[in-house]
């Protein structure tokens, strides 16, 4: 009797499976539900994403995208026309500015009788002093102002020796140099005191016109050179 006390529970267990047998599906249920909870996260994060992805297609483009594309849209590029040269603003000549003549303000020396004239320093003077050679007809010094008397700083002496004549009165080679549209011979020389001194013969006609400078003049000398007119 106790026996049959004892195990009266795993009976009515027994006897209640009977009755009410358990289904396929809560026997699937209770195999696999590991499987089915991870197959639900798995599904419900696949539909979240694609969520997701839609709603960002269907937002409205960013203000800048939007002037971009109509602005891409309304713009035409205006095809280049042909054999059309550029045409550039018309160029701004530049002034000319005229060159400073240092003897523009220069006193002149003018041979009326000989048609020759020629400048020299506003600070210098011109005299005319006779020769006792008959081949110089006229011989004139020019020197600076309060020179003492005597002083030859640059002379010219017109005279009627020929060209060769006058390049004679000194054997040694010159230089050929032009001095009033004219082939002159310019010489290096030393006067009676052992200065030195320029020689240029210019021919002029049948005639000649010899210069003579000292060296500390030179400069002065060669300026006074290129206002040398002859007018016959």
């Amino acid at each position: 009797m106790i026996l049959l006390m004892d195990n009266l529970p795993d009976l009515q267990q027994l006897t209640s499976y009977q009755q009410n047998p358990p289904s396929s599906f809560k026997l699937f249920l209770s195999k696999n539900k590991f499987t089915i909870i991870f197959i639900s996260i798995l599904g419900i994060v696949s539909l979240g994403m694609t969520g997701y992805l839609l709603a960002s297609n269907s937002k409205p483009p960013l203000p800048d995208q939007v002037s971009q594309e109509s602005i891409a849209q309304n713009f035409t590029i205006a095809p280049a026309p042909e054999n059309e040269i550029p045409t550039q603003p018309p160029l701004t000549p530049a002034p000319t500015i005229a060159p400073i003549n240092p003897t523009a303000s220069w006193s002149a020396f003018v041979s009326s009788a000989y048609s020759y004239s020629i400048k020299y320093p506003p600070n210098w003077t011109a005299q005319t002093i006779a020769q006792t050679d008959p081949k110089i007809l006229e011989y004139v010094v020019f020197n600076p102002v309060a020179t003492k008397s005597g002083t030859l700083s640059i002379t010219l002496s017109y005279g009627t020796r020929t060209y060769q004549q006058a390049l004679a009165l000194d054997p040694q080679t010159g230089e050929i140099i032009t001095v009033a549209s004219a082939s002159a011979t310019k010489k290096n020389s030393k006067d009676s005191n052992e200065f030195k001194a320029v020689n240029v013969i210019v021919p002029f006609g049948s005639n000649t016109i010899i210069f003579n400078a000292k060296e500390v003049h030179l400069n002065l000398f060669n300026q006074m050179l290129t206002t040398l007119k002859l007018t016959r």
